[in-house]
């Protein structure tokens, strides 16, 4: 369950961390294992931004597919959420280069690709996010 509908989760997980170590006070989590975990945080920010988009380009995407389909996901995020986005960016993308290319196919490759990014983005997340809490763990119980 979340807070705030539409938050990664690796931000919850900093911020608790981050609280955990100020009531602590710095004894078992220290601030340089909160650098460490605010590397994780910033990397997960990265791949959540750019992973769907490396993903269209990689399939084929002019820069205004691209700018497209960034658009397409804020509209669909906004209209449609959780999976609007999805929606957004693959439709955005499958328009604006189907106008430009005035090919179906490569339209298709295109808009797949930045689907290919997005489901490759979510499981690198999920793998930093599995890293964050077994690294949280290891810095309170084992590096104590």
């Amino acid at each position: 369950m979340t807070l705030i509908p539409m938050v990664p989760a690796l931000p919850y997980m900093f911020l608790v961390a981050g609280a955990f170590g100020f009531l602590d006070g710095f004894e078992r989590l220290t601030t340089q294992n909160l650098w460490v975990l605010a590397g994780i945080l910033i990397v997960s920010i990265l791949v959540d931004y750019f992973s769907g988009i490396i993903g269209a380009k990689y399939g084929g995407a002019s820069r205004r597919g691209m700018l497209f389909g960034f658009l397409g996901l804020i509209l669909g995020f906004m209209i449609f959420p959780p999976f609007g986005g999805f929606i957004g960016l693959f439709t955005g993308i499958l328009i604006a280069e189907f106008i430009i290319k005035k090919s179906e196919i490569g339209a298709l490759r295109a808009a797949t690709g930045s689907l290919i990014g997005t489901l490759s983005g979510i499981f690198i997340n999920t793998l930093l996010a599995i890293t964050f809490f077994v690294l949280f763990v290891i810095f309170l119980f084992i590096l104590v």
